[in-house]
């Protein structure tokens, strides 16, 4: 951001200051990105408990349907959130591997949502590992 601050007294003169934004630590991203995780798998574990507090199996079309209006959704914000907030200088290719690994995993959640039943598809369990060993004490699939 480029702020031009003209000077006062009827001089001619201006002064120009140039800020740019600092990249976050490595702590400050897993922070930011773990406040970001918890309240995303938060709703996503709701709609969960909810399907199987009904008992029993829960029919195909609404694991379907929390699958691809609740999960995938709730996923993709994450994804575009944590990326938002730009990696920690240095880690760039471990975050994007990260993240990734996490789209890999929606996709193969749009690919089958009656599997989300048997648990987290491989490329989500892939990004959890990634994030666990990244720091993460929130992100990814447990």
């Amino acid at each position: 951001m480029v702020v031009l601050a003209a000077g006062c007294g009827g001089d001619d003169e201006t002064t120009t200051t140039t800020t740019t934004a600092q990249p976050l630590t490595k702590a400050e991203f897993l922070r930011q990105a773990d406040l970001i995780c918890l309240a995303g798998d938060t709703r996503i574990e709701a709609a969960a408990d909810d399907l199987l507090a009904r008992g029993g199996e829960p029919p195909p079309a609404e694991v379907r349907g929390i699958a691809l209006r609740i999960v995938v959704p709730g996923l993709e914000a994450e994804v575009r959130a944590i990326r938002a907030l730009g990696a920690p200088a240095g880690d760039e290719a471990t975050v994007e591997r990260i993240l990734r690994a996490t789209e890999r995993g929606i996709a193969e959640i749009e690919a089958d949502p009656e599997r989300a039943l048997e648990g987290p598809p491989p490329g989500l369990r892939r990004a959890g590992r990634l994030a666990r060993e990244y720091g993460s004490r929130e992100c990814g699939a447990r």
